[in-house]
C-alpha cells in the first residue's frame, strides 16, 4: 500500500511516500479502505516531536480518516464488512488503508447522507467540541460562549456545536475573512482580535458581565486577553495551543472571578469513557442529519500534496479543515 512515512521528526521535510506491506488485521481489529483523510494540528506537531503523543520514526502519521470496512476480526462486534465509517485513530491515516482496534481507537458508522469528505474531517473536531462544551464546560442553553480561532477546524466546529446546544456564540478570529467564515458557521457576534480589543468587545456584547465559557484551541498571548473576558462562575476550556506558546496564569485569578480553568482531553476521555463518547457521537450525527452541523472544509488536496498541506497548516494559513481525498486500493 502507499503511505506517507515520517522518517524523521522534521515536519513535512521528513515525510516520504513509500510502498509498505498491508498491516495484518488481528482478531480485535478492523481494516478500513481509506477514501478520505483529514489534517489536524496535532498531526503536524507529531511529525515534529512537539506533541504529548510522541512517536519514534518511522511511522505513518494522520489522526483521522473515513472509508469502508473491508475486513473484520473474529472478536469484533458491532461492525461489518461494507460499513461506511470514520475513525479517530491517532496515527496511520495517511495511507491507502488503516487497521484499527475499535476497543481503543474510535470507529463510528456514519450517516447515509454524510460523504467521506465530510466524515474524514468530522470526528476529531466535533468530538472535541461537544465533549469540551458539554462534559467539561457544562454549557447550558442561553449561556454565552467565546470561541477563539473560530475559523479553524476545531474552533469552527465549536461554533456549530455551541449554536446547536442553544448558546449565544461570540466568535474571535484573526482577520476579516476569518470573521466572515465564523458568521457563516452560525456565530451570533464576531470580534477581529487583530484590530479590536477582545476584552472590550466581549464585555460590550455581554453588558459588562463577561462570558460563561471560553473555548480556546489557540493559547499563546491570546490567553491573557481571553481570560479577562470570563464572567463570574465562568469556565475557561483549555483545548490546545495552535499559537505555539503554552501560557500561564496566577492561580489567584481563579478566585477573583470564581472561575474554573478546565482541560479538554478528548482522545483519552473517549478511551476512558466509551459510552459517553458513543452518546456524544449519536448526538453529533443527529445534528448532522438535521442540518445543524457540517464539517467546514476549507481545502481539499490530493494525497500527493500532504507535505504542502502540513506546511500550510503549521504556518497558520489554513481556514477550516484540510481534507485529503483519494481513491482507496480495494481488495
Amino acid at each position: 500500500m502507499k503511505a506517507w512515512v515520517a522518517t524523521s521528526l522534521t515536519g513535512e521535510d521528513g515525510l516520504e511516500l513509500q510502498d509498505l506491506p498491508s498491516p495484518p488485521c488481528g482478531t480485535e481489529q478492523v481494516r478500513i479502505a481509506n477514501h478520505a483523510a483529514a489534517l489536524n494540528f496535532p498531526d503536524v506537531l507529531i511529525t515534529r516531536g512537539d506533541y504529548q503523543l510522541r512517536l519514534e520514526p518511522p511511522f505513518v502519521p494522520g489522526s483521522e480518516c473515513a472509508g469502508i470496512v473491508i475486513e473484520v476480526g473474529a472478536d469484533v462486534t458491532g461492525l461489518s464488512v461494507g460499513d461506511r465509517v470514520l475513525t479517530v485513530s491517532g496515527a496511520g491515516a495517511f495511507a491507502d488503508e488503516i487497521v484499527v482496534t475499535p476497543s481503543v481507537q474510535q470507529v463510528h458508522r456514519i450517516p447515509e447522507a454524510m460523504s467521506f469528505t465530510q466524515a474524514a474531517g468530522f470526528g476529531m473536531v466535533h468530538g472535541t467540541a461537544l465533549h469540551g462544551l458539554r462534559q467539561r464546560g457544562g454549557l447550558q442553553p442561553g449561556e454565552s460562549v467565546l470561541v477563539l480561532g473560530s475559523a479553524g477546524g476545531c474552533g469552527g466546529a465549536a461554533v456549530g456545536v455551541a449554536v446547536a446546544m442553544g448558546a449565544r456564540v461570540i466568535a474571535g478570529a484573526s482577520s476579516v475573512e476569518k470573521c466572515n467564515v465564523a458568521t457563516r458557521l452560525g456565530a451570533h457576534h464576531v470580534i477581529d482580535y487583530t484590530s479590536e480589543d477582545l476584552r472590550d468587545g466581549a464585555m460590550d456584547l455581554t453588558d459588562g458581565t463577561g462570558v460563561d465559557v471560553v473555548f480556546d484551541p489557540v493559547g499563546g498571548a491570546l490567553f491573557d486577553q481571553a481570560r479577562r473576558c470570563v464572567g463570574w462562575n465562568g469556565r475557561y476550556l483549555v483545548v490546545g495551543f495552535a499559537a505555539g506558546d503554552i501560557p500561564t496564569m496566577p492561580a489567584n485569578y481563579t478566585i477573583l472571578k470564581s472561575m474554573a480553568l478546565v482541560g479538554v482531553a478528548f482522545g483519552m476521555s473517549a478511551i476512558k469513557d466509551p459510552a459517553m463518547n458513543h452518546t456524544n457521537f449519536q448526538q453529533l450525527f443527529d445534528w448532522y442529519d438535521e442540518g445543524l452541523l457540517r464539517t467546514h472544509v476549507g481545502d481539499i488536496v490530493d494525497f500527493g500534496e500532504i507535505p504542502r498541506a502540513c506546511a500550510q497548516l503549521y504556518a497558520g494559513q489554513a481556514i477550516g479543515k484540510t481534507v485529503i481525498e483519494r481513491e482507496p486500493r480495494l481488495p
